[in-house]
């Protein structure tokens, strides 16, 4: 990644030079003292001889290649990951650093889950014969990450309230149906109430009407003689 870093090499040793400490510091001053044009990749293959695993450009290059994507990762992590396997094969002469644009595109294009959206929006594919380098594939992964998680996330909201709004709409009715069940069986028990009121009325003026009858009856009843 390094390498890949778009500043004089002047200013990548100077800043690889001061993110090194104790051993790491000291392979760098010998290699310094020998040759002091010494470039980034030298003391970068320096290290890793130093520390590095022990292995050949067949083995180093038989793990880049039998890279893949791993379920749920993502595919900048992914191309992240690669990219170390990459170098690795560089520093042991393994692919050339004119072949690693060429290369990490083609093992991104087989690594990379098929139905990859990201692969299939970027067209990655169609731009194997001229493809991107790292700095700029990995900005333009990321990007693309960023605007499809932006917009799973709108699509979630979205949809949220819809999915939710028929249960509020029969929850309102519901409400609005018991309301109104409530209102009409007040009104039917007001009228019950009257009816039977005017009912037991009605059998009170029936029960006095007899007697009634009776006394007009006696009043006007013509006197009979004595004889």
């Amino acid at each position: 990644m390094l390498q890949e870093w778009a500043v004089p090499n002047a200013e990548k040793r100077r800043c690889l030079i001061e993110s090194l400490a104790g051993p790491a510091l000291d392979v760098i001053r010998t290699l310094k003292l020998i040759d002091p044009g010494v470039s980034v990749k030298d003391y970068l293959e320096a290290l890793d001889h130093t520390f590095g695993s022990v292995e050949g450009p067949e083995d180093s290059y038989w793990k880049f290649l039998n890279s893949r994507q791993r379920e749920g990762e993502k595919a900048s992590a992914y191309i992240q990951r690669l990219e170390r396997l990459l170098q690795r094969a560089v520093m042991r002469g393994a692919v050339t650093a004119e072949q690693m644009d060429q290369t990490r595109l083609a093992q991104i294009v087989r690594g990379t889950q098929y139905l990859n959206p990201i692969l299939l929006h970027l067209r990655l594919r169609e731009r194997r014969e001229h493809p991107p380098s790292y700095s700029q594939l990995i900005k333009e992964v990321r990007e693309e990450e960023e605007r499809q998680a932006a917009s799973e996330l709108w699509e979630a909201q979205t949809l949220e309230p819809a999915s939710t709004t028929p249960l509020q709409t029969a929850s309102v009715l519901m409400v609005s149906t018991r309301e109104e069940l409530a209102q009409q069986m007040q009104v039917l028990t007001e009228r019950i109430a009257e009816l039977q009121s005017t009912i037991d009325r009605a059998k009170a003026s029936r029960g006095k009407e007899p007697h009634i009858g009776a006394m007009e009856r006696s009043a006007f009843k013509a006197p009979v003689p004595s004889r």
